[in-house]
């Protein structure tokens, strides 16, 4: 009789301790379901940049009187940079800041060539977006604030478009702004190893708005970086007011 007693008891106590136990579980669960971020936070709180880059327009002197003239109005890349900035903050989160870099040297010259402040106009542009702008002089300048602008490892790039004339092999920053039909300032495919593989996030929106991108130079940046560029095979159209379009033969590939 006392050995069932006993073992009346125990049988008690280990029911007793799997409902708390079972509570216990319930009750953690119910904190972490309320609390997500309570331990370690979560990836959706991890920084990111999201880079918007505008190389730089032709000159006039250039392309006037050219069938198919470029730029015949200065801010095309700025005008389309702006609208994707707009479009960018409609949905970007609270972790995220986003950074304008601009091709200076271009604005500079197209500056002196229309007799206009247009550096000033960009940066007040920029300030009424509430975005960090750099300008750069280089594609040295570009890959550098790519790689270490920011600590990358705390936050990496998760987005990236390029608003400028490109070729199915490069960016051409400078194109027809020193000489006609050629640019001094590009950053050509083979160049890509000079960005670092590890700066962007794995599901990181890579997006070329220049003319031919998708023909070639997507498939090199997949290859480097593991991750896809949208780019057009033909040419884009600035000519709107806010984002370029296809060609009518063009389409986006990546």
């Amino acid at each position: 009789m006392v050995g069932q007693r006993v073992q009346k008891q125990m049988i008690s106590c280990l029911n007793h301790l799997v409902r708390l136990g079972f509570l216990f579980i319930a009750g953690s669960c119910a904190f972490f379901l309320l609390f997500p971020n309570a331990y370690g936070g979560s990836n959706e709180d991890k920084p990111e940049e999201w880079i918007v880059v505008s190389g730089g327009p032709a000159l006039r002197f250039f392309e006037h009187g050219k069938a198919d003239s470029h730029d015949k109005y200065w801010g095309n890349f700025i005008r389309a940079s702006v609208a994707r900035i707009e479009q960018l903050q409609l949905s970007k989160p609270k972790n995220v800041e986003i950074s304008w870099l601009v091709f200076r040297p271009g604005y500079q010259r197209r500056s002196q060539e229309e007799k206009l402040d247009i550096l000033s106009q960009i940066l007040a542009q920029a300030d009424a977006l509430g975005v960090q702008l750099f300008w750069f002089d280089t594609k040295e300048e570009l890959v550098n604030y790519l790689n270490f602008g920011k600590d990358r490892k705390r936050e990496p790039i998760g987005n990236f478009d390029y608003f400028g004339h490109s070729n199915k092999a490069c960016f051409m920053f400078d194109y027809s702004s020193q000489f006609d039909n050629l640019s001094q300032e590009f950053l050509h495919e083979k160049e890509l190893s000079l960005i670092e593989k590890k700066i962007f996030t794995k599901k990181a929106t890579i997006k070329s708005w220049g003319c031919h991108s998708g023909e070639f130079f997507s498939q090199r940046w997949k290859k480097r970086f593991g991750i896809p560029m949208v780019g057009a095979v033909g040419k884009t159209d600035y000519t709107s007011a806010s984002l370029p379009f296809l060609s009518k033969t063009g389409r986006w590939t990546q």
